[in-house]
């Protein structure tokens, strides 16, 4: 799968969060394990609106493979609507880290 270059990365995300001022620069380091937070931001709500936005491809160019256990923990997954969208993440969760 071809992975996104820093430029998309930062496109994308700042679609993904276009009604808050955040970082783009920022919102890369943190999803990247560089940085632990961002004011005013937890990660979990980063990762619930990472899920809502994009598909799974998308998300799978977009955060690094050792994030992806932290992004479908229950505590994001909970904040998934709708129902559905959690249900397929759920799944997806159970087929990757069994």
């Amino acid at each position: 799968m071809k992975q996104l270059t820093s430029a998309e990365r930062k496109k994308k995300l700042s679609h993904a969060f276009w009604d808050n001022i955040i970082d783009e620069n920022q919102l890369v380091e943190l999803i990247d394990g560089n940085i632990n937070s961002l004011p005013f931001f937890y990660k979990k709500i980063i990762y619930s609106r990472l899920l809502s936005t994009f598909d799974w491809y998308t998300l799978l160019k977009l955060v690094p493979e050792k994030l992806l256990e932290d992004i479908l923990a229950d505590d994001v997954l909970e904040r998934l609507y709708p129902k559905e969208l959690k249900e397929k993440y759920t799944y997806a969760r159970s087929v990757l880290f069994k």
